[in-house]
């Protein structure tokens, strides 16, 4: 699936920037945030989560309602091991991004994460990075932060690990938001080993480089 935008990017506004939603960070502390959307989805998610424990890495995982209620135990494993939560619609439809309404699905989703994890989250990724005039409305109106990317992996494309890879590690700057993928967008996409491979190296590099990485919020909204 195309994804719906000029050279597969969205823009760029100051909503959807990390750094409005984080603590005052340390002088001389280079932040880095890493997201995955879409799930949880398994194994991959638990296998995500496996590699980033060992590395000691934070992320923020931007679950898809249905994913969250066919893996519980996954969902709560997120927030058991120090990772931050996000609202990324129940279906992850083309149709109703496009059309906006989406209100009913990040209210179930909403629903859904606080009745499995306790944890009620105000952040949110509309599928594909699509916030149409009426969405904006209704997040504002619930008091939702939108939360976009600086850096997509494109992992979602079927690309192998090495492709991933050299993308996040060329694009990676202090505050930049990574945009990976643990969970499946559709029926063509959603085998997503090449991403659990390429992380170790991705993560490993960003610490040689000297950057902490974390969840884009320290504790939920």
């Amino acid at each position: 699936m195309n994804f719906p935008f000029p050279n597969g990017e969205p823009p760029r506004t100051a909503q959807g920037s990390a750094c409005a939603f984080v603590q005052t960070k340390p002088a001389g502390v280079n932040e880095i945030f890493l997201t995955f959307d879409d799930g949880p989805n398994e194994p991959y998610t638990s296998q995500i989560l496996d590699v980033l424990k060992a590395h000691d890495a934070r992320a923020t995982f931007f679950v898809c309602g249905m994913g969250v209620e066919r893996f519980p135990l996954v969902t709560r494993r997120i927030l058991d091991e120090g990772h931050s939560i996000g609202n990324h619609a129940y279906s992850h439809s083309m149709l109703l991004t496009i059309t906006g309404l989406l209100g009913k699905e990040i209210e179930k989703t909403g629903e859904l994460i606080l009745k499995t994890t306790g944890v009620k989250t105000r952040l949110f990724r509309p599928p594909w990075g699509v916030a149409t005039p009426w969405l904006k409305r209704y997040l504002k109106a619930h008091h939702y932060q939108t939360i976009l990317w600086d850096v997509n992996s494109y992992d979602w494309s079927g690309i192998p690990a090495s492709s991933i890879e050299g993308i996040v590690l060329k694009k990676a700057c202090p505050d930049a938001v990574i945009l990976l993928h643990d969970g499946k967008n559709s029926k063509q996409h959603h085998d997503r080993s090449q991403t659990v491979q390429a992380l170790p190296a991705i993560l490993k590099a960003l610490k040689q480089r000297g950057f902490c990485l974390k969840g884009i919020c320290r504790a939920n909204l």
